[in-house]
C-alpha cells in the first residue's frame, strides 16, 4: 500500500507538471502558429547552401539532381513558417517544385515537359542528409551527437559530463565480436573477459562496476553476476560511454557511469547487408542486415537483422553457439509523429570459457610447467552455459509545434540463464592434482520499464532553453538458486574428461521485486557561447527480498535525492572547456546490526575538462579530470562481529584523454590514454587505504587504418593497434598483483569491385585481435581464481552490400 501510495503521489506531481510545460512552455509566436511552425533564418544565397541550412534546420532529407539547382539563387526565408511553407519560400522563382517522398524525406522536381524540351540529361543524385542524430548512424570513427547524457539530442561538445561513443563503422572496422571488444579503444574503462567469456560483459568505469542500457533503459540483471542480458555488437548502431554519475536523469546507478546501447533502427535508405564469418579456431558465423521502406510513400518503415554461428573457442571442449533474431517497424502517419518497435529474441547454447585456474601455472610459475590458455579444467559431460534473453518495446514521439514534442519509451526484457560448472577449489602439493566443486546457478532476470517525457524549446529573453520533464518507472524481478557440491579431482596436465558428475543439491533459493519511481526535470540555457546545464532527479525505490529456504522475508523503502550541474564555453573554432558536479546514489539491501535498514550508497563527483572538435570536421579530442567518492558503503561493524556498517567509503581520481579522426584521404585514427587512482579510503578491514581491484592505473591505447583512394590498390585497407593495460591488484588486500601487458590488433580488407566491377559492394576482410598470441592473466582474485585473457583471435569475413 505504502509504494502504491507514492506511485500514486508521483503520477499525480509528474501529470500536473506535465500539464505545466503544455501550456506554459510554449512561447507566444509557437502557440499562435501552425502545430508544425518553426523559426528560419535563411539568408538569400545559392539554392544548394541555402537547402543545406534547411535541412539541418528541419531534419528533413533532401533528395534531387544536382543540375536542378545548378546557378540559381534563393531568396531565402525568414520568419516562423511550417517547414512546407519554408521551402516554398526557398524554391519560389527557381521553376522547381518539391515532393514528399515520405514524413521525413523531400524530393525536388522540375515541370516534365519544360526538362524534357532542354533534353537534359539527369547527372547524379545529390543526397543533402539530415545532420547526425543521437540514435542514427556514425560517418566513421568520430561522432558530433549523442542523447546518453541528456537524454535530448545534444551536440559532445555542448554536454558538461565525458562522455565516448562507439559507432558502427569502428565496430566492424575492428570486428567487435562483443560489446567489451567495441570499448578496447575507449578511456576510463576497465575490462575483464571480453570475447574469451562466454557469459556476460564486465565492465568497470572509473572503477566502479558498470550497468548495461539498451536506447536509455537499464537492462534486467539478477542478483548474482550471471543472470544478465548479453547483446550482440551486431544488432547496434552505437555503443555510448557516460562516464560519472548519472542519477540525475537515470536514477540508482553507480558514480562510475553507464554504458549505453543504441538499437539500429529501420530508415528509409535502404541496407542490404549479408555477412560470413570464419575464425581459427572453427567458429563460423552468418549474419544479415535488412532495412527500407514497406510502402512508397515511406510510412511504414522496417528492419530486420539475424545472425547465428557456432563453433569453438579458446579454450578446448568449449563451444559457443548462438541464435539471434532483431526485428523493428516504424510508422510516420506525419512528419510529426514517429512510433517505433523494437524487439530481439536470442539464444546461447554455450559452454564455459572462463576456467578458475590456480595461482601456479598461471600467474606464477609451476613445478611441471605453465598452463596452456587453452586449457579446460571442468568437464564436457557437465560444463554449459545457457541463455534466452529477448525484449521488445515502444518508442513513441509527437512534435506538437516546434517548441514542444512529447515522447515516450517502453519495454519489456526478460533473461533466463543457466550456469553448470565444475571448478577449482584447491591446488595439491604435488601442483598437478587440482581439487574441484560442482556449481549450479540457474537464474532468471526480467523488467518492465517507462519513460514518459515532455521537451520545450523557448527563450526568455536572450536565453534559449531547452527543457526537459520526465516521469519513469522500472519494475524489476528476479529469481535466483544456487547449489554447491564435490566433484572428482583432475590432474591439470593430462586430464581425464567425463566422468560423473552429480548436480548439487540446491541450497540457495530467493527471489527479489523492485519497483522504481522517478521525476526529473532538466534545463539547458544557452546564452551567447555560454551552456548551462541543470539536472534534478528525485526517486523512491521498494525492494522486497523472499528467501525460501529459511522461509523469510525482507522490505526496504529509500528515496532519493539526485542532481547535476555543468558549465560549458563555445569558442568558434570548436574548443569547449567545461567544469561539472554530479551525484548519485545505489539501494543497499539488508540490515545493520540493530535491524535498521541499510541506506542508499551516495556518489558525487567533480569533473573539469576540455572538448575540441572543429565545425564541419571529423576531427575530436577530449580531457577530462575528475574526483569521484562512494560513500555509505558497506564494511566490517567491529562492535558487532558478523554485521556490517555503512562507513565505508571509495575515492577514485583520474585523467583521461581521447582523440579520433576521420579523414578525407581516407584515414581513421582513434587512441586514449587513462589514469585511475581507485582506492578504499574508509574501512573497518584489512582493505583500507588499498587500492580497487581489477584497476590497473595506466592504460594506453592507439589504433589507425588507412583505405587507399587512388591507383591499382584503390579499395586496400590496413589498420594496426596497440592496447597498453597497466599493472592492477587481484584482490582488495591488494596481495597479488597482475603484471601489465601489451596487445597488437591489426585488420587487412580490400573491396572486390576493384577486381571485377561485378562484384560491387563485395568485401573481404581479415582481423587479428592478440596479432602476437600474448598469454596474459587479466586478473587472479584467489589462489584458484586466475583468468587468462583473449589468445590470438582470427576472423576472415565476407561481406555484401547491394
Amino acid at each position: 500500500m505504502r509504494s502504491v501510495n507514492k506511485a500514486a503521489w508521483a503520477l499525480a506531481v509528474g501529470l500536473v507538471l506535465l500539464v505545466e510545460i503544455l501550456v506554459a512552455a510554449q512561447p507566444a509566436e509557437a502557440q499562435s502558429s501552425s502545430p508544425t511552425s518553426q523559426a528560419f533564418d535563411i539568408a538569400t544565397q545559392p539554392l544548394g547552401s541555402a537547402l543545406i541550412r534547411f535541412s539541418q534546420a528541419t531534419g528533413v532529407q533532401l533528395f534531387y539532381d544536382a543540375s536542378l539547382t545548378r546557378g540559381i539563387q534563393s531568396p531565402g526565408v525568414t520568419g516562423t513558417f511550417s517547414p512546407s511553407d519554408a521551402l516554398t519560400r526557398l524554391l519560389a522563382g527557381s521553376g522547381l517544385m518539391f515532393r514528399f517522398i515520405n514524413p521525413t524525406t523531400i524530393t525536388l522536381e522540375k515541370d516534365p515537359s519544360s526538362a524534357a524540351a532542354n533534353g537534359r540529361t539527369m547527372e547524379p543524385v545529390t543526397v543533402v542528409g539530415a545532420r547526425e542524430t543521437a540514435t542514427g548512424p556514425v560517418n566513421g570513427f568520430v561522432a558530433h551527437q549523442s542523447a546518453t547524457a541528456t537524454k535530448t539530442d545534444t551536440p559532445l561538445l555542448e554536454t558538461p559530463q565525458a562522455v565516448t561513443v562507439v559507432g558502427r563503422d569502428q565496430m566492424q572496422t575492428q570486428n567487435s565480436q562483443s560489446v567489451t571488444d567495441a570499448l578496447h579503444y575507449s578511456p576510463g574503462v576497465q575490462i575483464n573477459g571480453g570475447t574469451v567469456d562466454t557469459r556476460f560483459d564486465s565492465i568497470r568505469i572509473r572503477g566502479f562496476l558498470a550497468p548495461l542500457y539498451l536506447d536509455g533503459m537499464l537492462l534486467p540483471s539478477g542478483t548474482s553476476q550471471f543472470g544478465r542480458i548479453r547483446p550482440d555488437p551486431f544488432g547496434l548502431e552505437r555503443v555510448e560511454i557516460l562516464r560519472g554519475p548519472s542519477s540525475a536523469l537515470y536514477g540508482q546507478i553507480p558514480p562510475g557511469g553507464m554504458v549505453n546501447l543504441v538499437s539500429l533502427r529501420p530508415t528509409a535508405d535502404p541496407v542490404h547487408t549479408v555477412e560470413l564469418q570464419g575464425t581459427n579456431f572453427g567458429q563460423l558465423q552468418g549474419a544479415f542486415d535488412l532495412a527500407g521502406k514497406l510502402t512508397d510513400d515511406g510510412q511504414f518503415l522496417y528492419r530486420l537483422t539475424g545472425l547465428a554461428h557456432e563453433g569453438h573457442t579458446q579454450v578446448d571442449h568449449v563451444d559457443d553457439n548462438r541464435l539471434m533474431i532483431q526485428p523493428a517497424f516504424t510508422w510516420h502517419p506525419d512528419i510529426d509523429t514517429t512510433f517505433t518497435v523494437l524487439g530481439q529474441f536470442q539464444r546461447d547454447v554455450n559452454g564455459v570459457a572462463t576456467q578458475f585456474l590456480p595461482i601456479q601455472g598461471s600467474l606464477l610459475p609451476n613445478m611441471n610447467g605453465q598452463l596452456p590458455s587453452s586449457v579446460f579444467l571442468g568437464d564436457p559431460n557437465y560444463n554449459s552455459f545457457l541463455r534466452s534473453q529477448g525484449w521488445i518495446g515502444y518508442e513513441f514521439e509527437h512534435r506538437f509545434s516546434s517548441a514542444l514534442t512529447f515522447r515516450q519509451k517502453l519495454r519489456y526484457a526478460a533473461v533466463d540463464t543457466n550456469l553448470s560448472a565444475v571448478i577449482g577449489s584447491a591446488l595439491a602439493p604435488n601442483q598437478y592434482t587440482l581439487s574441484r566443486v560442482a556449481y549450479s546457478v540457474p537464474e532468471a532476470a526480467q523488467n518492465v520499464t517507462v519513460d514518459t517525457e515532455a521537451l520545450a524549446k523557448f527563450s526568455t529573453g536572450p536565453i534559449a532553453h531547452t527543457l526537459l520533464f520526465g516521469f519513469d518507472y522500472m519494475y524489476a524481478g528476479s529469481q535466483t538458486k544456487q547449489g554447491i557440491g564435490s566433484a572428482p579431482s583432475i590432474n591439470m596436465f593430462a586430464p581425464t574428461y567425463w566422468q560423473t558428475i552429480i548436480p548439487p543439491t540446491i541450497t540457495t533459493n530467493t527471489a527479489q521485486k523492485q519497483n522504481q519511481y522517478g521525476v526529473y526535470m532538466q534545463d539547458q540555457l544557452s546564452f551567447d557561447r555560454w551552456r548551462l546545464t541543470l539536472s534534478g532527479r528525485n526517486d523512491w525505490v521498494d525492494t522486497n527480498t523472499q528467501n525460501f529456504m529459511t522461509n523469510t522475508a525482507g522490505s526496504q523503502s529509500v528515496s532519493a535525492l539526485s542532481g547535476r550541474v555543468g558549465l560549458n564555453y563555445m569558442f568558434d573554432f570548436g574548443l569547449s572547456p567545461y567544469i561539472s558536479y554530479a551525484s548519485s546514489f545505489q539501494p543497499t539491501i539488508g540490515t545493520d546490526a540493530n535491524g535498521t535498514p541499510f541506506q542508499p550508497t551516495r556518489g558525487v563527483q567533480y569533473e573539469l575538462g576540455v572538448k575540441f572538435q572543429p565545425k564541419d570536421s571529423a576531427i575530436s579530442a577530449n580531457l577530462a579530470a575528475y574526483k569521484v567518492v562512494q560513500q555509505n558503503a558497506l564494511t566490517n561493524d567491529p562492535a558487532h562481529p558478523g554485521f556490517s556498517t555503512q562507513t565505508g567509503e571509495v575515492t577514485a581520481r583520474g585523467v583521461e584523454f581521447d582523440v579520433a579522426a576521420t579523414l578525407a584521404e581516407g584515414f581513421n585514427i582513434v587512441g586514449s590514454y587513462t589514469y585511475t587512482d581507485a582506492k578504499i579510503t574508509k574501512s573497518n578491514g584489512a582493505d583500507l587505504g588499498s587500492e580497487v581491484a581489477t584497476v590497473p592505473q595506466h592504460q594506453g591505447s592507439l589504433w589507425a587504418d588507412h583505405t587507399i583512394q587512388k591507383g591499382s590498390m584503390r579499395g586496400l585497407s590496413f589498420g594496426a593497434g596497440f592496447r597498453y593495460i597497466g599493472p592492477s591488484w587481484g584482490n582488495t588486500p591488494n596481495t597479488i598483483l597482475i603484471p601489465g601487458y601489451v596487445l597488437v590488433d591489426a585488420m587487412l580488407s580490400y573491396d572486390l569491385e576493384n577486381l571485377n566491377p561485378r562484384m560491387r559492394g563485395a568485401k573481404l576482410a581479415l582481423n587479428a585481435n592478440n596479432l602476437m598470441n600474448t598469454q596474459y592473466v587479466t586478473t587472479c582474485s584467489t589462489a584458484v581464481g586466475c583468468f587468462y585473457g583473449q589468445s590470438r583471435l582470427v576472423t576472415l569475413s565476407l561481406r555484401y552490400d547491394w
